[in-house]
């Protein structure tokens, strides 16, 4: 075999790896259980470590897989952190609504409440007021029912001496 044969032959092979490799990491990179790691990238090649190192772009496109990852994670995490403050903002909007209408009833029992005391202190008073003047008409019944009785004695007497 001449130097040209390989050559040739060891163009062909470095093609056919090159393009083993490609594959390998499009797959890593679409496939999120897969890590975007050498070895991982060797046992689904079937190429050596070393082969993959000394190509250096390879690792260079991992390098760039596990950036895109992390920048994945860290949106996807501000999300959820964004999402959980929306949700904590609106939890706590609605508490500061209830504390606010807890309040509100809270007041108006109060003043029910004041209201209630105070007619039923006017309510006492009334009672207290008719009791003293049904003691006092039935003391004037009694006071006229006596002077009456107290006149018709003494009109018999005068019907008696006139007679």
């Amino acid at each position: 075999m001449s130097n040209r044969d390989y050559g040739q032959k060891n163009s062909s092979s470095f093609e056919a790896v090159t393009s083993i490799l490609n594959n390998a990491l499009i797959d890593i990179e679409n496939d999120k259980k897969l890590k975007p790691t050498t070895a991982q990238l060797s046992k689904m090649t079937g190429i050596h470590r070393n082969t993959i190192s000394n190509r250096v772009w390879p690792v260079q496109k991992l390098n760039q897989i596990k950036d895109t990852r992390k920048a994945e994670e860290k949106s996807r995490k501000e999300k959820i952190r964004a999402n959980t403050t929306d949700v904590k903002n609106a939890i706590e909007a609605k508490l500061s609504r209830a504390q606010n209408e807890v309040i509100y009833w809270f007041n108006e029992y109060q003043d029910i409440k004041r209201v209630a005391q105070h007619s039923d202190k006017r309510l006492q008073n009334m009672r207290e007021s008719r009791d003293y003047y049904k003691t006092l008409s039935d003391t004037d019944k009694r006071s006229l029912s006596e002077a009456r009785q107290e006149i018709e004695k003494l009109r018999k007497m005068l019907a008696l001496e006139d007679a």
